[in-house]
């Protein structure tokens, strides 16, 4: 799923719970749950491929990370209730991908995937059985119904 897709599933769930310590592991958790279901990826037939491309660098990694930060912004603006725990939720469900870093620098440096080299990119790596450009649909509907549900917290 999108950096911005597991944003607004953290804001949701920080909006929805409340309680800081139950919302922020369910954010976390979320991550992964979205991760399981089909979403987009950029085209490339490998990982590699798919690592080494701009269109990559700009749109999951730049795209992504600028989408976070106007959620965080919209909250901040609109102060729904439990703004501030749906911003920290925003990032943690979002902040697994966090750990990616190291592998997408060793793809993008050498060209060569060391998936094996991690057990969290392995089970993370084989959670998204579905990643291909047409994922962009659940993406979409993800999204609109996300902000729906969030636009009903705020006044």
């Amino acid at each position: 799923m999108t950096a911005a897709n597991h944003a607004l599933t953290g804001t949701l769930i920080g909006l929805v719970v409340g309680n800081p310590w139950l919302a922020v592991p369910a954010a976390v958790a979320s991550h992964f749950i979205c991760d399981a279901l089909p979403h987009y990826d950029v085209p490339g037939k490998t990982t590699a491929e798919r690592i080494q491309s701009n269109f990559f660098l700009r749109f999951q990694i730049l795209a992504g990370a600028l989408l976070c930060g106007l959620i965080v912004l919209g909250l901040a603006l609109t102060h729904p209730i439990h703004w501030l725990l749906a911003a920290i939720c925003a990032f943690a469900a979002a902040s697994p991908d966090l750990l990616y870093v190291p592998r997408y620098l060793h793809v993008r440096k050498t060209g060569k995937d060391n998936v094996e080299r991690f057990w969290f990119w392995r089970f993370h790596d084989r959670i998204q059985w579905f990643q291909r450009p047409i994922g962009g649909v659940v993406e979409v509907v993800w999204a609109f119904s996300a902000l729906i549900l969030i636009s009903s917290f705020v006044r």
